[in-house]
């Protein structure tokens, strides 16, 4: 038997446990602080596509959390598996994870075959020629994808094209997948929600509508296409020379084999938000050694003592006989589930329709009257805190804001000043907002 735990499907059952867990890093730590007693047993942890996580505040706080589990897990063959096809130095990814572990590597490739166009027409006119019936459209942003698949829906009319995005419904993901399987003929506009993972049949090539974010992301996109062939068919959308000799530089790599090596850099926000966590989870305290061993698969001692100090300062945590406890003030925290998740939060609005009633999907920030979401052009009926009621509208209007993941995890504002300047970050943060 297997079940999901993630945002959408919270619960696991309390009496029958099922043979196999898929699931989140954040699920996972909640899991460990509310049902650890589960793990007892647990024989394997597949790490799927760890391209994703590593060298990223979720694969920190993954690499912690194995350590916890670790220390639940009863059966001496437990073992831990890391899968991706896109890994440039996979030995490397493997040791922050595990010690000593053994590579194994499946050669071969299919062919790469690169077409260039300069419009959505041109795709059309070439999709008929090829006679692709099915195709896949990859954008970077949300915004994009709704904006492409409107663009994308006249010259494609009467076939569906679907959008698939992180912002939509489960419902409307769900639907999406369903047209892409069962229909002849279809295009869905998507963005990285379907680079790896769910299943959605065999397409017959896959469009780059934006410039991939790095080799990793292209190899992840176009190896959705032709999976029943041994050559991939790849357009790539190109509004200028220097973005076609970036495209074709970019698959000469990816044909070549040979991926870059981004320099690890660990995230300390998770330093913090581990600690709250496994002090959550140990209501009894937990020693100083072992928080120590913990900690150091991300910071130095002098860094760990810092926080710690820090943390205590304001009144996060406490220490008494040579064991550290979780105040009052994070038990309150932690029984809300707001210590689980380190992905930062922002401001969102759930869209319900307001005929239906069903969730269409969420926004971000501020958002006009008229905006497309899930390929339709809504209106703004009413709002209630942070719900929006809107009925669709014929008529055209652009994407509303959706939401960014941050370069740092949402815990970065609860370090030491001094600290959340050591590592830094992608992209400017406000100035934190005291913690007390």
């Amino acid at each position: 038997t297997t079940t999901l735990k993630h945002g959408d499907r919270p619960r696991l059952p309390t009496r029958s446990l099922p043979d196999c867990l898929i699931t989140t890093p954040e699920s996972l730590d909640s899991l460990l602080c509310r049902r650890s007693q589960v793990f007892a047993h647990l024989r394997t942890m597949i790490l799927d596509e760890i391209h994703l996580l590593d060298n990223t505040y979720r694969g920190d706080q993954l690499r912690l959390l194995l350590w916890r589990l670790r220390r639940q897990v009863l059966d001496n063959s437990f073992a831990v598996h890391l899968l991706s096809a896109t890994l440039s130095e996979p030995r490397q990814i493997a040791e922050r994870y595990i010690s000593e572990p053994e590579v194994v590597t499946v050669e071969g490739q299919r062919e790469i075959k690169p077409y260039f166009v300069d419009s959505y027409p041109e795709v059309h006119h070439l999709a008929r020629e090829q006679n692709w019936k099915k195709l896949l459209v990859f954008c970077n942003l949300r915004e994009s994808v709704e904006t492409v698949a409107s663009e994308l829906a006249p010259s494609w009319h009467p076939y569906p094209v679907v959008t698939h995005h992180g912002s939509l419904s489960r419902r409307i993901r769900e639907e999406t997948e369903t047209v892409m399987k069962e229909t002849n003929i279809a295009v869905c506009v998507a963005t990285s929600t379907l680079e790896i993972g769910i299943d959605i049949g065999d397409i017959d090539a896959v469009i780059l509508a934006e410039v991939p974010w790095s080799i990793s992301a292209l190899l992840q996109r176009i190896g959705r296409g032709n999976r029943r062939s041994g050559c991939i068919h790849a357009v790539a959308i190109v509004r200028s020379e220097a973005e076609r000799s970036l495209l074709n530089a970019m698959f000469r790599t990816a044909t070549a084999g040979t991926l870059p090596m981004d320099e690890y850099k660990p995230d300390l926000s998770v330093a913090v938000q581990q600690i709250f966590s496994y002090m959550y989870q140990h209501r009894a305290g937990v020693r100083e050694t072992d928080l120590r061993e913990m900690l150091s698969l991300l910071s130095s001692p002098e860094e760990t003592d810092h926080i710690l100090e820090h943390l205590q300062q304001h009144g996060w945590i406490e220490r008494r006989q040579g064991r550290w406890f979780a105040s009052s003030m994070l038990m309150d925290r932690g029984e809300k589930g707001l210590i689980h998740s380190n992905i930062p939060d922002s401001q969102t609005y759930s869209v319900i329709d307001v005929h239906s009633g069903q969730q269409i999907g969420t926004i971000t920030g501020v958002f006009d009257k008229l905006f497309v979401l899930a390929r339709r052009t809504w209106r703004v009926v009413s709002e209630r805190g942070d719900l929006i009621y809107a009925e669709q509208f014929s008529g055209k209007a652009a994407a509303p804001w959706f939401q960014r993941h941050k370069g740092v995890g949402g815990f970065y504002e609860f370090l030491p000043a001094g600290l959340q300047t050591v590592r830094g970050c992608s992209s400017p943060l406000s100035p934190p907002r005291p913690i007390h």
